[in-house]
């Protein structure tokens, strides 16, 4: 299914999401999220029942729903129909990526205990759910499917019975709740955007994020990604950032932080050489100052933290073997005063 195809699934679910007969008013939440992710309901599909029938699984099912609820308390409505459709399908892509094809099917021993340790880890996920940093509250958003490797896929990919057994996206970023102005509403389109858009059809895919920084003026976000292509020498792995100005509603550019002809990259690249050369000295590696210039200044790579600008190195960007992995440059912001746009969104400004 296209990118495209599955936000417009995403926004219908939103609109008509939750099961018959929920109530949506303030007093009556916790009844609400309760009942749309019980799988022991009478409209429940067998999925949902196969969950209610196994005691282990009902009960991390039931500390899974019991956090989702108090992470809703504070929420949207909206938001509160989002809970419930990112774990239905988080729901649907485990029990494939276990191995149970048939939706009426039981799950064997095997898929059990999958599905437990699926459910186990869900459990602390389910605690994260909402997040509040600086003035918004945000929202874990998930893309999640996963897709059975038929016999001819594996065949064709030279791994045969080494094959996995399903190819999963599990791609999630933030989404702010309630948003209300155009700036957070601009926030949301562009983050929604960014994780799948260098991946093909048929890679497993990974992406997650951390929030760095989220005030008024400004959101940065890391997002880490993984994806492995069946029959690859190895995966693939990758960081960058996305940083929205809030006042303008527009991602972050280089006049944003730096003044034009004020040396910036030089410095940058000076110090991101010096830090990556102490980094890889036990592997007797210094960066070609080319690949670390051309790296530092990409406002991509800019991760704004309070403390100053992360500066992040994917595999390869900074002139290393893929051996070597990833890596990062912290610099204070009272380091790069003489480099700053006075008029710089905070944090981004050395201080007093």
């Amino acid at each position: 299914m296209t990118r495209a195809l599955v936000l417009a699934a995403i926004l219908l679910a939103l609109g008509a999401c939750g099961r018959e007969g929920a109530e949506t008013d303030g007093e009556n939440v916790t009844f609400d999220i309760a009942a749309a992710l019980d799988p022991c309901a009478e409209d429940a599909g067998p999925a949902d029942r196969a969950l209610c029938g196994d005691e282990k699984l009902a009960a991390l099912d039931a500390r899974i729903r019991s956090a989702m609820v108090r992470e809703a308390g504070e929420i949207s409505e909206e938001g509160r129909r989002t809970i419930v459709e990112n774990h239905q399908r988080w729901l649907r892509a485990q029990r494939t990526a276990c191995g149970i094809i048939d939706a009426d099917a039981a799950p064997t021993p095997d898929q059990a205990a999958c599905l437990e340790a699926a459910l186990t880890e869900r459990v602390r996920e389910s605690e994260r759910a909402v997040e509040r940093e600086g003035p918004y509250t945000f929202q874990r958003m998930e893309m999640i499917s996963a897709q059975a490797v038929t016999a001819e896929a594996a065949a064709a990919s030279g791994m045969g019975e080494g094959a996995p057994t399903s190819i999963t996206r599990d791609i999630r970023f933030p989404r702010i709740d309630d948003a209300s102005t155009p700036q957070a509403a601009r926030f949301n389109d562009i983050v929604s955007r960014i994780p799948e858009s260098r991946f093909e059809p048929g890679e497993e895919v990974q992406v997650d994020y951390q929030i760095a920084f989220a005030g008024p003026d400004l959101i940065s976000v890391r997002f880490d990604s993984y994806s492995y292509a069946m029959g690859a020498a190895h995966p693939n792995n990758s960081t960058r950032a996305v940083t929205v100005v809030m006042t303008t509603g527009k991602p972050l550019e280089v006049g944003d932080v730096f003044r034009a002809g004020s040396g910036w990259e030089d410095f940058l690249t000076q110090r991101a050489v010096r830090a990556l050369t102490e980094r890889f000295r036990e592997e007797n590696f210094t960066p070609p100052e080319t690949d670390v210039r051309d790296s530092v200044a990409k406002p991509h790579l800019w991760l704004i933290k309070e403390e100053g600008l992360t500066l992040l190195f994917p595999p390869y960007s900074f002139g290393g073997p893929h051996v070597l992995g990833g890596a990062e440059v912290t610099i204070p912001w009272a380091d790069l005063a003489r480099y700053l746009n006075p008029n710089a969104p905070a944090p981004i400004r050395a201080p007093a």
